[in-house]
């Protein structure tokens, strides 16, 4: 027995009873629409919520672990090491991040990584998928997330806490936060280091993969975070967010040690040797005399990598080197106005300006030397209106649309609309119906515009349209079904292509796809009919079709047929809390490069395990968990192994 693993069973001995859980503060200034005790956007789509209480009862430790057991959420890591958030068969590229309402990720490519915003930070996530708020602008054609961060309350508080996982696995934390009838603030640092993730027992060693942990699967994380807030005046706040992180981390190669297996991709040996990335954000809301209410933000984010390949698995001769910077700056202005009983209009002017540096240069296979010079930006901007109304006390109507536009140093302006049209209706007390029609629009990225391997300038902004049908519905024994069918018609989807020329036969460049379509359910039972004892559970169905002229493909690759979640959380008569997850995936396939063959992927299942206590009046928390209980072999894209049983335990102490 390892010395992590005693301490890992000395510490799950003391485990007795429930840790410290209560409602966090939050940091509410960067909310999109204005707070109103009226039915609005979210009455009539798909929202999820996941909460502070949620991410520490799961154990969670950043945004990706944090709502992995969300319906219609799959998580996947593959080549690059980075995990990557799929809603509804959409990849994370179609996902709008906001962090406290304000954008929140990369000019390259459209995407961000979950794995580097720490969980400890968060109050509330909000996850708003298909017909989202047109106040955003454009992106979020699959969905939205907007982390809502924690803030400050009455008096001084503050946490310290450290956990330790195997592999030599740490993680430090601490926080302090107070507030006044003036204002308030929350301030927070972190540190996390891990050798590397373990693999599971029952796979197959080879010259790819000849250990117990993953090749190159270390990572480094140091993260500080700071908001505050200042009342000038009861209708008037300022707001300030400050975030910062930094760190390194491998990217796993392929364990594909047959160059003649036709769905195995050749091995990368690539590290993310030193990356940082800061954000700021400053608010003001004025709340008029009457009902108008005025919210400006003007945010800055930038995100500075450098990033190096060899040559092989020593990680010693360079084969590649860049260095690049990622840039955000922009300002929103958003306008509410209540009308009383003619309905709450909404008007929202957001732009900013995207810009993307790299410098640095590539080796081929024949070793022919290639320099990277790429300094581009891109400006987007949109314009909107959107207008809530209760005609009855059981009917909810959204009617909203926005104009948005792109420009470019060397393509035209490209300009586009987004619409949103939802009601919700409440028969009897307990029962929800919702339906809700949107077009959402997200323009092409930087990389795909002018890439110098794959650039397509020419490249037409993505439609989806999403139709969805929903109902909640209580139960007796304080049981509720949730439920919806969905729709998505997705046109002009940007991926590579092979276009073969003379120079080099396996050029790819970005196109426009005719068409993906998706349709599926979710449905899901909570149960709270014993204060002890809380049972969630969760089935989802995604049919995937590539309707594109002359596709290969039947259904996309890596877009599971169905996904089940249970998770259930059990407070014993002496206080020692129990939970439970469960993951289970099936039906997904992967393709060769050509499409002309597919491989069905091994359906898998994991469970996790977690057990806590509370000493002192819940001052002191101590806690043990493991993940992938029954050390699962398992990959969620093909020839990248995951990780197998991972033990952690941890201490907090709350001030």
């Amino acid at each position: 027995m390892t010395r992590f693993q005693q301490a890992f069973m000395l510490l799950l001995a003391l485990v007795l009873a429930h840790p410290a859980s209560a409602q966090e503060a939050e940091y509410v200034l960067g909310e999109i629409v204005v707070k109103s005790d009226k039915p609005g956007v979210e009455d009539v789509t798909n929202v999820a919520e996941v909460t502070a209480e949620d991410i520490e009862m799961r154990g969670a430790t950043t945004l990706n672990e944090a709502i992995e057991m969300l319906p219609g959420v799959y998580i996947r890591t593959a080549a690059d090491g980075t995990p990557r958030i799929d809603v509804r068969g959409f990849r994370t590229r179609h996902i709008k991040l906001l962090i406290n309402g304000t954008p929140f990720q990369s000019t390259y490519d459209g995407q961000f990584d979950p794995a580097s915003i720490p969980a400890e930070n968060i109050a509330r996530i909000v996850l708003t998928k298909g017909a989202s708020s047109v106040l955003y602008g454009a992106g979020g054609t699959a969905a939205v997330i907007n982390i809502i961060t924690k803030g400050g309350e009455q008096g001084m508080h503050g946490s310290v806490g450290v956990r330790a996982g195997e592999v030599d696995s740490y993680l430090g934390k601490a926080s302090l936060s107070g507030g006044s009838e003036k204002g308030f603030f929350f301030g927070s640092v972190s540190s996390l280091n891990s050798k590397a993730y373990p693999i599971s027992d029952d796979f197959d060693r080879n010259a790819a993969q000849d250990s117990d942990n993953r090749e190159n699967s270390d990572r480094d994380r140091d993260s500080a975070f700071f908001n505050g807030g200042y009342n000038i005046s009861d209708s008037t706040k300022l707001g300030a967010v400050f975030s910062y992180t930094g760190g390194s981390y491998g990217k796993p190669p392929s364990v594909i040690t047959d160059s003649k297996d036709p769905f195995g991709k050749t091995a990368k040996y690539e590290r993310l040797e030193d990356y940082s990335e800061v954000g700021t954000q400053f608010n003001l809301r004025h709340e008029f005399d009457f009902p108008l209410s005025l919210d400006t933000a003007v945010y800055a984010n930038q995100r500075n990598e450098l990033t190096k390949t060899f040559k092989d698995d020593t990680y010693d001769a360079i084969n590649g080197k860049s260095r690049s910077t990622s840039s955000v700056a922009g300002a929103s202005l958003r306008a509410s106005y209540d009308f009383d009983v003619l309905g709450v209009l909404t008007t929202a002017v957001n732009g900013e300006n995207q810009s993307w540096d790299e410098s640095g240069f590539s080796t081929n296979t024949k070793g022919k030397k290639t320099d990277i010079g790429v300094n581009q930006d891109l400006q987007e901007y949109s314009a909107g209106l959107e207008y809530t109304i209760t005609p009855i006390d059981q009917v909810t109507l959204v009617a909203g649309g926005s104009h948005v536009a792109q420009t470019g140093p060397e393509s035209e302006t490209a300009t586009d609309w987004t619409y949103l049209l939802g009601a919700s209706y409440r028969p009897f007390e307990g029962t929800t119906l919702s339906a809700n029609h949107a077009r959402k629009v997200r323009f092409a990225s930087v990389r795909n515009l002018f890439d110098s391997a794959s650039g397509n300038p020419d490249l037409e902004p993505e439609v989806a349209k999403h139709f969805e049908i929903g109902l909640t519905q209580e139960l007796p024994f304080k049981t509720v079904f949730s439920g919806s069918i969905y729709r998505i018609e997705a046109q002009d989807m940007i991926e590579k292509v092979a276009t073969p020329t003379i120079l080099d036969p396996k050029k790819e460049t970005y196109t426009n796809f005719e068409e993906y379509l998706f349709h599926g359910f979710e449905v899901g039972l909570e149960n709270t009919f014993f204060d002890s004892l809380w049972i969630k559970t969760a089935y989802n169905y995604l049919d995937s079709e590539d309707k594109s002229d002359g596709s290969e493909r039947d259904e996309l690759q890596y877009r599971p047929r169905d996904t089940v979640s249970l998770e259930g959380k059990y407070i014993c008569p002496f206080g020692t809390t129990l939970y439970a997850g469960l993951q289970y995936v099936a039906n997904q396939y992967t393709y060769n490069d050509d499409a002309t063959l597919k491989k069905r992927m091994d359906d898998f299942t994991l469970v996790d395990l977690k057990l806590s206590h509370a000493f002192l009046e819940k001052a002191l928390s101590v806690y043990a968990g493991v993940n992938n209980l029954f050390d699962e072999d398992y990959e969620e894209s093909y020839g990248f192994p995951r990780p197998g049983r991972t033990l952690y335990c941890g201490i907090d102490y709350f001030f």
